[in-house]
């Protein structure tokens, strides 16, 4: 898809404006707007009681989806400007289902010395023997109308144009390749009011074996990706499977517009090829494209890319108990066979792993099993685990029903407890990344649900910037920000939604919300390698209304993250940071980086659901 340049600039225009606009709703409720009366929080910081070392490095995920891909995107340049802005460590690359074409290497199966092809009315068809410089040279079988079934398996369906097969040979036979379009225009309308598709199988003389291997949509965003993290560590997850890999009664038909979502890609629950070594060798040889310049297929003919990539770790699936329904132990097998797969085409040991991906935390079960290393082949590593959460919310509009994402966290934050003493127990040399953690809002992908007024942001924002501090209590690795671009529908475009409410950029300009303002924000503070948390109260009975908490590193530096938790302002007292500065994302701040402050007294106002960084006068010796 290509805008051209009026068209966009309409486009950009009249988004934005809509994007603001909806966001832009205020509360009128002056009560929650207006400074409490009662007495400030006192922040009491005992500034040379260490309490535990810094270790929790803030990062975030970028799922692939349309608006990513410059293929089709407007704001693509603006969305990778801004993650090379963040300079994060192990930013997360999800290659995800819903857009089959954006994520699947190899649609369909091999089909040996049979070349077929399935689309849709309105799209073209390609066939080629240009492999093996032959010609077509047989059309086994042709049907427009509603025909189905596999490569070498198709059969017609009760709409059939009579015509298919006689069109399919007049224009393809004796030809190195041709291109037909599923059209009534050429085949005519067999049954008026279906949607047909046109189904083809051929051979080609001299013979060649097919495969259906394509990078189109694929390449750009990796490419874009990679270079936008360059001289960062990476987490890349090609976390979706093709379909054929899976027993399934009838093939999935899978849209043929790459911009189209597809829910229900993932089809089946068991490998054709009970010994994964099919999985493992699909696995391997997308890695070997983007790492080694390319593979050898299931044929032995050789794919060159010309691409030698390196990241440091692969993750093996998404969410495996959701996708596909696996019990941890075909997980385990599965995860052990990519890992060999990968080694087999790339000869490359040293590619660290990232398993499980959980959607359900709370399966002790799977972490039990998993970081046991006896359950998995010999010479394989258990680099580290991921687990994913998300606040979940009750309405779309209330600011008042957002101070619940935080005694989410807190009960998540228990589980995180339990799942780390078995790590500990069990494999203590893993690590642990948090790599989706975000919230989503109520009916997120219905086309007609009302946006959230702007201070939705911030309230997700400062749960981000709790979870974030409350983990790194727990020397969690690595907490990944959900996720860099979502968009609710976009007619224009002719996007459906894709969770707006998890995104950290402005889908009409690319620009940043406040919760890429706080990922930045900690990101640049935060000295993983010296920072240590020093003893930290409030006077706040049971810390409900706002977070704190204290850093010390090197040269005297110190600093203090303070959250309001509430949607009202909160006034704070914290001794000593007259002088200071404050760095502050608040519903003021809008789609700008943090508001810098030189503070006059001790006293500091945080309105609803805004993130203070406080950075305190130098220490006199």
């Amino acid at each position: 898809m290509y805008i051209n340049k009026c068209l966009l600039i309409l486009l950009l225009c009249c988004s934005t404006l809509k994007f603001v606009n909806l966001l832009s709703v205020r509360e009128t409720d002056n009560r929650q707007h207006n400074q409490t009366k009662a007495d400030p929080i006192v922040i009491e910081v005992s500034w040379t009681a260490h309490d535990y070392d810094l270790h929790t490095i803030p990062s975030l995920q970028l799922v692939t989806n349309p608006l990513v891909s410059r293929q089709f995107s407007p704001v693509s340049k603006e969305i990778f400007a801004n993650l090379k802005q963040l300079n994060a460590e192990y930013a997360r690359y999800a290659v995800w289902f819903p857009y089959p074409k954006l994520a699947v290497a190899e649609l369909d199966p091999p089909s040996g010395l049979l070349q077929c092809g399935n689309v849709g009315e309105d799209y073209p068809l390609h066939l080629s023997c240009e492999q093996n410089g032959g010609v077509i040279s047989q059309i086994d079988f042709a049907s427009y109308g509603t025909a189905m079934g596999a490569c070498g398996q198709m059969k017609q369906g009760s709409c059939h144009a009579e015509n298919s097969s006689s069109i399919v040979q007049r224009i393809c036979i004796g030809q190195k390749s041709c291109t037909i379009i599923a059209t009534n225009d050429i085949f005519g309308d067999p049954c008026y009011g279906t949607l047909k598709r046109l189904l083809v199988q051929m051979e080609c003389n001299p013979p060649q074996n097919n495969t259906y291997w394509n990078f189109t949509y694929m390449d750009p965003m990796l490419e874009d990706f990679l270079d936008a993290t360059d001289g960062h560590s990476r987490i890349i997850s090609f976390s979706t499977q093709p379909t054929w890999l899976f027993q399934q009664d009838t093939p999935h038909i899978y849209p043929d517009n790459a911009t189209y979502i597809d829910w229900g890609y993932p089809v089946g629950t068991k490998f054709v090829d009970e010994s994964m070594q099919a999985l493992g060798d699909y696995y391997g040889r997308v890695v070997a494209w983007y790492t080694r310049a390319g593979f050898i297929d299931e044929y032995g003919l050789k794919h060159n890319s010309g691409y030698e990539y390196n990241w440091d770790y692969t993750e093996i699936f998404n969410e495996i108990e959701g996708e596909h329904q696996m019990s941890i132990e075909y997980y385990t097998r599965a995860y052990d066979a990519v890992i060999q797969g990968i080694r087999r085409h790339t000869n490359n040991y040293d590619m660290k792993y990232v398993g499980m991906a959980l959607e359900n935390h709370n399966e002790f079960n799977f972490y039990k099993y998993f970081l046991n290393h006896s359950n998995h082949a010999p010479d394989i590593p258990l680099d580290m685990i991921s687990y994913h959460f998300y606040a979940i919310g009750t309405s779309r509009t209330d600011p008042q029903s957002w101070e619940n994402f935080f005694p989410q966290l807190d009960k998540f934050t228990i589980e995180v407890e339990q799942i780390e003493q078995i790590r500990k127990n069990l494999s203590p040399q893993t690590r642990t990344t948090i790599d989706e953690l975000g919230v989503i809002l109520p009916n997120d992908n219905d086309p007609n649900a009302p946006l959230f007024p702007l201070i939705y942001w911030n309230a997700a924002a400062a749960l981000y910037a709790y979870s974030w501090g409350k983990l790194s209590r727990q020397n969690i690795d690595v907490v990944g920000h959900s996720q860099l671009v979502g968009y609710p529908q976009l007619p224009n475009l002719q996007l459906e939604p894709q969770y707006p409410s998890v995104a950290l950029l402005n889908w009409t300009t690319g620009e940043g919300t406040a919760k890429y303002w706080i990922s930045k924000l900690l990101i640049d503070t935060a000295d993983i390698d010296n920072d240590q948390a020093v003893i930290t109260r409030t006077t706040d009975v049971g810390d409900q209304n706002i977070f704190s908490q204290a850093f010390t590193g090197k040269n005297n530096r110190r600093w203090v993250l303070i959250i309001n938790k509430r949607y009202a302002s909160m006034n704070v007292s914290l001794s000593g940071c007259t002088g200071g500065k404050m760095q502050i994302i608040n519903e003021a701040s809008g789609f700008g980086p943090p508001t810098e402050i030189t503070l006059t007294s001790n006293q500091i106002t945080l309105t609803p659901f805004a993130i203070a960084i406080v950075h305190m006068p130098t220490a006199k010796k």
